[in-house]
């Protein structure tokens, strides 16, 4: 990226995020731009890279409270050991709660490729897709056992 500063309109369109974002993001405490002498926001190199890591936690369903927290971690830190604590602290929070996320997305992956192999059990069947015009399906028998069969069966 060169070193060159850029106004509001031009890191929207760099990023493809509107402008409202970026200030959404400044009013937040978020982000702090360069300001001229009229007023105009300057961003370098450096916003540009925070914003990038913004939008990558919030485009990951993580909260601007987390955010915030990341933010700030080192800020009022007296010296480079309470720093790397306070930020050790919160990033393995993060990783922590990916973790869980990841493990919620397995289970629902794999409850959901069950429901669709039974789902894949009806082909070929000339019966009514429910459980009045077919008593003996597979699905009915499993409606308690596989959650996500519930959605595609009254």
């Amino acid at each position: 990226m060169q070193d060159q500063n850029l106004k509001i309109g031009d890191v929207a369109e760099l990023l493809h995020i509107s402008i409202r974002t970026i200030r959404y993001y400044e009013e937040e405490g978020l982000l702090e731009p360069m300001r001229t002498s009229r007023g105009t926001r300057l961003y370098t190199a450096q916003h540009i890279y925070r914003l990038r890591a913004i939008l990558h936690l919030v485009e990951n369903g993580f909260s601007l409270e987390l955010i915030r927290s990341i933010v700030s971690s080192r800020k009022n830190c007296n010296t480079g050991d309470e720093g790397s604590e306070k930020v050790s602290n919160v990033i393995n929070h993060v990783v922590t709660s990916i973790d869980e996320q990841l493990n919620k997305l397995k289970r629902l992956k794999s409850e959901l490729k069950k429901a669709d192999r039974m789902v894949k059990s009806c082909s070929g069947c000339q019966n009514k897709p429910s459980s009045k015009g077919c008593p003996d399906c597979l699905i009915n028998k499993n409606l308690s056992k596989t959650e996500m069969l519930n959605l595609i069966w009254e």
